[in-house]
């Protein structure tokens, strides 16, 4: 297991006397914070243990996100019956249930089935445990197993809450007055000369005529004169529809009001996130002379969020099969969740569409501060594209001035921040690399802040608790510099008492120097926008998620432009804005693939596009000053950044587009498949073009928990062995087989698994101007199966009680000094405990036995599938789940299920299956065993 310091093995501070209070007491708020995401009761097993269920929702990051009551139920492919037939046949096996069809699924080869809720779950199962709740529940649950008995019954699944698009906005334009641009703004930041496609609209001529893109999202401004003005047959935007509102509450099926057309009508919320990806793929925009990527399409929308919060993953579903039945060529999906298991249902739909010659292009996520394995689901599917995001060259945004001096920085309001008032700016506090707390709980600011505009540094504690801080101490705005990095973010806030703004770390360390020096620095806070050159144009966006999956298939597949980019907006925001995400880079990929479909028939394979994409991309250049390896991971960039041009023209294909060696214990070759689509024999120069590795370990400083973001400090590539020169007549194919030799060196004990990657590059000296196809390579070095699951002193048992009245860092020493724990069945007593796990990597079982006081296996408490690993986040450090002393006997049927502990002494045995583990050998588990647990 992993040594640290702390008993939280990937929760590292700096201990010295200015921040330890802080960070003690953030951690316990992040302890607390967790609590409200408890885990179903112990019956969730009930369900789990059965061959039908598919549970993928049970992690950190969406176990509190399974809509309680709501199921999705996948037919068998013999079922010839109606959706009502089959609902019926439920109400009269049990007539105290009413079941509601939320979504009816009725498209043959990608999904038949219902999605359902128990309209009346006033019934419970009584039993001796004095919790009415978990009667009602494992009530409900013995219902879900009937369904799943019925032979016609395919597959059930839970429905889960999926969240709104996260993104970052940096700069929109006035509703009133439009773009107000300052003087030395000359061009507007369009990204098409990075990709090629500017090559396409002027020498191809290719603008994506007869394409049909579907984008599934929050709907959409069609009355934008840049997206067509109107909405319907003749317009751009023709096909679509709203499928829930604007005031849909993903809670409340009830709240779901649908409308025959995807207007985003939201006035004084919503993102214009819709409207944003809209304009990136098909723009045509006559003010500015802004053009999408693919402006000829025929659009079509279906939203599935409304004016707040979050949507369904059976309205995902619904969405998709929605576009495929009104036949888009492409369907976009600028959302997900992470979950780096390709098992989501929204995943496995997404893959049947792709079979069915449907292109689907899906963002890879915005995680890519929190390191290895935080990829998104339904990009993890293995048959769709999931795109990563690359920064463009420059953005448009304010700039604040030093009145002295005339220098300019760039700034972004806060999510809540509406306008910035000149002033005076002073320090929170005065040493930039010892402040990591800056108006925390518990500090102090250094100087008088009365009346003054207040730089503070981001870090360990939310930007509205800095605010307050500010505030109460006189504090009349807040200004925030990042901890790292040239370029600016946007911070979130919901309720600061102050005008909130940042800029980067370089803009934030020149104006502390000046304040320290100075004291109180005048300074002025322009509405203009300004065109900013982005430092890290070109390179992978450092949200961008990073992969592989937990089987480790290589993901993102390739990247798109994401990060500063101009688009539309609805008119009610400015009609126009610089967002950034995931969820730009994506619908770029989609146009890219709207003009490939132009180009070469919009029946072409999927896969084969994909290929082809990652074939001819542009392999993007590491971050950092890197003396012999240059390029960035596979699994940060995928194949690399898309080159529409050579992808379109390119007459060499390699498939498949990438391949993963696994870990070094279950290598072996893999063989790709060259093939000359020219009319003329061709020679290829082979080469490995090594990238950087990726160290998701740092022992000494986090144990086994992986290090935020992912860094690439080591040197290690790997030495492969394939032919060196190639010659393929017209029409011919070749397959190559590559192979691992071994390393440049060893890696580090204290950074294990280092993931290696890079491109295969082949050069075809006759084609000077597009002859350099590649395809990304990766592996990791050791025996993953080795990686720990739990952190240190996990699981644990504790009780509210415990967890509210000690130290967070007191809390294992408090449950490991207990020498046995308590389950109360008395009326007034506690009638549960609580079981706090920390994962470190996914596993896809983690298993709760209950063993008898001499340690036999008597039954199962609960059961997970497919979990997701913690991270450093507040609200997913760690796992809490209730046990109220039930269980499912080892023999049992399914009329039986759960049934409560008599009296007695008992024990939890919790066991997680380990990466590319065999469940059928012990040792492929990592098992931790209770104290004494005493049922009275």
């Amino acid at each position: 297991m992993a040594t640290s310091s702390s008993p939280f093995s990937g929760y590292y501070i700096k201990r010295n006397k200015k921040n330890d209070k802080v960070s003690r007491r953030l951690l316990f708020f992040t302890l607390l914070l967790s609590f409200y995401i408890l885990g179903s009761h112990a019956t969730s097993s009930v369900l789990e243990q059965h061959p039908k269920w598919a549970a993928i929702a049970a992690s950190q990051t969406n176990i509190h996100n399974v809509l309680s009551g709501r199921y999705i139920i996948e037919f068998d492919e013999t079922y010839q019956g109606t959706s009502a037939r089959f609902v019926q046949e439920l109400e009269d096996d049990n007539d105290r249930i009413k079941w509601k069809v939320a979504h009816d699924y009725n498209t043959e080869s990608i999904f038949r089935g219902i999605s359902v809720q128990l309209e009346h779950t006033n019934f419970y199962v009584a039993s001796d445990n004095n919790d009415r709740q978990h009667d009602q529940l494992l009530a409900e649950h013995r219902v879900i197993h009937r369904v799943m008995e019925k032979n016609h019954v395919k597959r059930v699944y839970p429905v889960v809450e999926v969240q709104r698009p996260i993104i970052e906005q940096y700069s929109t334009a006035d509703p009133d007055t439009g773009l107000v641009l300052a003087p030395d703004v000359k061009d507007l930041p369009f990204s098409h000369s990075l990709t090629q496609v500017d090559r396409v609209h002027t020498e191809l001529g290719l603008w994506g005529d007869g394409i049909t893109v579907g984008v599934i999202d929050t709907g959409v401004d069609y009355y934008h004169p840049a997206l067509g003005g109107g909405f319907g047959p003749g317009y751009k935007i023709s096909l679509g529809y709203d499928l829930v509102g604007d005031n849909y509450n993903v809670s409340d099926p009830s709240s779901i009001h649908p409308a025959d057309t995807p207007l985003d009508s939201c006035i004084t919320s919503g993102s214009g996130h819709g409207t944003h990806v809209s304009g990136i793929i098909a723009a045509d925009d006559k003010k500015y002379n802004f053009t999408g990527v693919a402006p000829h399409v025929k659009l079509g929308m279906w939203r599935i969020f409304g004016c707040k919060g979050s949507t369904s993953n059976d309205l995902v579903i619904k969405a998709m099969i929605l576009a495929y039945e009104a036949g888009c060529n492409i369907i976009n999906l600028s959302l997900g969740g992470v979950n780096s298991w390709p098992e989501d249902p929204s995943a496995v739909v997404a893959d049947r569409i792709s079979k069915k010659n449907v292109t689907m292009v899906i963002a890879a996520g915005n995680e890519g501060r929190k390191g290895v394995f935080m990829v998104s689901s339904p990009s993890t599917g293995y048959d769709v594209i999931s795109v990563a995001s690359v920064d463009n060259e420059y953005s448009l945004q304010p700039v604040l001035s030093i009145d002295s001096t005339n220098e300019k920085f760039p700034y972004v309001l806060s999510s809540t921040t509406h306008e910035f008032a000149n002033g005076t700016l002073v320090a929170y506090s005065d040493d930039s690399d010892n402040n990591d707390g800056d108006a925390c709980p518990g500090t102090e600011p250094e100087n008088d802040l009365t009346g003054h505009i207040v730089l503070v540094k981001r870090g360990l504690c939310e930007f509205d608790v800095k605010a307050k801080q500010v505030a109460d101490a006189g504090g009349i705005a807040m200004l925030v510099y990042d901890q790292d990095g040239s370029d600016v973010f946007k911070p979130s806030t919901e309720n600061a008492p102050i005008p909130v703004a940042a800029v980067s770390h370089e803009s934030g360390v020149v104006l502390l120097k000046l304040s320290v020096e100075e004291g109180p620095v005048p300074i002025s806070f322009s509405t203009q926008l300004h065109q900013v050159k982005i430092s890290s144009a070109g390179l992978v966006s450092r949200f961008s998620s990073v992969g592989p999956t937990y089987d480790f298939g290589m993901k993102p597949d390739i990247a798109g432009v994401g990060g500063f980019i101009f688009s539309t907006l609805p008119k009610r925001q400015g009609s126009y804005g610089i967002l950034s995400g995931t969820s730009m880079a994506s619908p770029y990929i989609a146009g890219v693939c709207a003009l490939y479909l132009q180009a070469h028939g919009p029946d072409k394979d999927p896969l084969f596009v994909r290929d082809q994409l990652q074939n001819y991309a542009s392999e993007v250049p590491a971050a950092g000053d890197r003396k012999n390896i240059t390029l960035d991971s596979p699994i940060r960039q995928g194949g690399g950044l898309v080159q529409a041009y050579d992808a379109i023209q390119g007459g060499i294909h390699i498939a498949p587009g990438k391949i993963s060696f696994n870990d070094t214990v279950r290598y072996k070759p893999q063989t790709v498949t060259i093939t000359n689509m020219r009319n003329q024999a061709v020679s290829l120069t082979l080469e490995n073009i090594p990238g950087v590795p990726v160290d998701p370990y740092n022992l000494p400083s986090f144990g086994y928990a992986p290090v935020e973001p992912a860094p690439s400090t080591s040197t290690i590539t790997a030495d492969l062995s394939f032919e060196s020169i190639i010659t393929l007549g017209p029409g011919e194919s070749h397959q190559l087989t590559v192979s691992v030799n071994g390393f440049s060196e060893k890696p580090s004990p204290n950074k294990p698994y280092p993931i290696y990657g890079g491109h295969i590059r082949l050069f075809d000296a006759q084609q000077s101007s597009s002859g350099t196809v590649q395809f990304p390579y990766m592996g990791v070095i050791g025996n993953v199966t080795n990686i720990p699951i739990f952190d240190n002193g996990f699981p644990l048992i504790t009780n509210m009680k415990q967890l509210i009245s000690h130290d967070s860092y007191k809390l294992i020493k408090v449950a490991n000094d207990t020498t046995e724990y308590i389950i109360k069945r008395a009326p007034g007593e506690d009638n549960s405990i609580l079981v706090v796990v920390r994962f470190l990597m996914g596993t896809r079982n983690f298993i709760a036995d209950v063993l008898d006081s001499e340690q036999a296996l008597i039954g199962t408490a609960v059961t997970s599938n497919n979990v997701q690993r913690n991270t450093m986040d507040g609200a997913s450090m760690v796992v809490i789940n209730s046990w109220n002393g039930t269980y499912i006997p080892n023999k049992f049927d399914y009329e039986s299920h759960q049934v409560p502990l008599q009296n007695g002494t008992y024990h939890l045995r919790w066991r997680a299956l380990r990466l590319m583990g065999d469940p059928s050998n012990t040792e492929s588990w990592e098992t931790v065993t209770s104290k004494p647990i005493i049922v009275m």
